[in-house]
């Protein structure tokens, strides 16, 4: 058993085992979308013996990496092993079936995202930006909050104007979330400009608070984290 860990462990630490799993996810994902186009049989059967070929490495590579490792213990107590877990056990299931269920599909889809546990570079954004929502829960607050006082404030206000986004609160809300995108604000502040000029500055004083000071605090929050872990890796190494 011990040889057979040893040979497991040499096989996953191999660069070429690496680029090799890599780019047979690419591939995985690559014919997922070449479905989504109107092709022929043939193709499509081709494309069927490949999404089991796929699921064959994929189960294969997980039972590797499995035995890779001294016991369970350890295999389980990696994060990023468990999610590679899920999703080839969600690979398991049948193309035929998959094809005919929208969360089996996309179940296979997610396939793609296991290249980042093949990637050191974005297991580092992924984690920190995990860190990173873990710690903003109250930058999240803050934005509901203001954004709760903005929405009661053009209900009040603006709920009479014709083709006004604010005829109720909830209403209000989810336009507010788009002024703050600034996806086609002007859309919005225009119906109401042409009865109430100064509601401009309701608009302007919302884009600033919410759509610039405060998403802001989410940039200085995670260049604090990733300034953090790279002290913390420092130490470490």
């Amino acid at each position: 058993m011990k040889k057979i860990a040893a040979f497991c462990k040499d096989i996953k630490t191999k660069k070429s085992f690496q680029y090799f799993v890599t780019t047979v996810i690419l591939l995985s994902s690559l014919t997922i979308g070449v479905k989504t186009y109107s092709i022929n049989q043939n193709i499509y059967n081709f494309l069927i013996f490949a999404d089991y070929l796929i699921t064959i490495i994929f189960l294969a590579e997980i039972i590797i990496r499995f035995l890779a490792e001294k016991t369970t213990k350890d295999f389980f107590k990696d994060g990023w092993n468990v999610f590679d877990l899920i999703i080839v056990i969600g690979s398991l299931i049948p193309a035929s079936v998959a094809d005919s269920v929208l969360v089996l599909r996309l179940l296979r889809l997610l396939r793609l995202l296991r290249i980042i546990s093949f990637i050191p570079e974005l297991q580092t954004i992924v984690e920190n930006l995990a860190i990173s929502l873990r710690k903003s829960i109250y930058i999240l607050l803050l934005i509901f909050i203001i954004t709760y006082i903005y929405a009661v404030v053009g209900t009040t206000y603006f709920s009479d104007i014709p083709n006004a986004q604010f005829k109720s609160l909830g209403e209000s809300m989810i336009t507010l979330i788009q002024v703050a995108t600034m996806s086609s604000w002007e859309t919005v502040l225009a119906p109401i400009a042409e009865v109430s000029p100064l509601s401009w500055l309701y608009f302007i004083s919302y884009i600033f608070i919410c759509g610039i000071v405060v998403l802001n605090l989410f940039v200085a929050l995670l260049v604090d984290v990733v300034a953090a872990q790279r002290i913390e890796s420092n130490k470490n190494n």
